[in-house]
């Protein structure tokens, strides 16, 4: 009989549909937050559907998780798998800003031994591009992000950002 109910539980639980809301909040936070990385990573380590914005939040949510995992092997098999997923989502979808936003914010803050660096100026330049014709939560979450933890954009950027 327990055999049931968790195979219904775990089916279930298969059902119900990632909030973006709330995986946006717990990416922001995970850059301080071991927490809220653990949230994440724990929200998106079983998605295995195809929106290529959700694909590029479990890559940054492992690439996160590697962060706080003490285990040299395991930290650099989570964020190569973290990097892949997102490299997947950008491939998937080359001109979706937030997909580009969460490359950038993982690129820029990895270790540069990891080498994962290179489309930096690549991805500010198509946000900063096509950031007039975005929502208001991913122009919200470009301005946080450039105003407050990045060091990539020029202050006249951050200008044209807040206007």
């Amino acid at each position: 009989m327990a055999n049931i109910l968790i195979s219904f539980l775990l089916t279930a639980s298969l059902w119900v549909q990632v909030d973006l809301s709330s995986v946006r909040s717990n990416f922001e936070k995970s850059d301080t937050s071991k927490e809220a990385a653990a949230t994440l990573y724990n929200q998106l380590k079983n998605y295995n559907k195809t929106d290529p914005v959700l694909l590029a939040y479990k890559g940054a949510a492992y690439a996160m998780q590697a962060r706080y995992v003490p285990d040299r092997k395991t930290k650099k098999e989570l964020f190569m798998a973290g990097a892949k997923d997102i490299e997947g989502a950008v491939a998937t979808a080359p001109n979706n800003v937030e997909i580009r936003l969460v490359r950038l914010i993982i690129q820029e803050n990895t270790p540069k031994i990891l080498k994962y660096k290179g489309n930096i100026n690549t991805d500010k330049q198509m946000i900063l591009t096509n950031f007039d014709s975005q929502t208001k939560a991913v122009k919200d979450a470009v301005k946080r992000y450039a105003s407050t933890r990045s060091s990539v954009f020029t202050a006249a950027e951050l200008r044209t950002l807040t206007q």
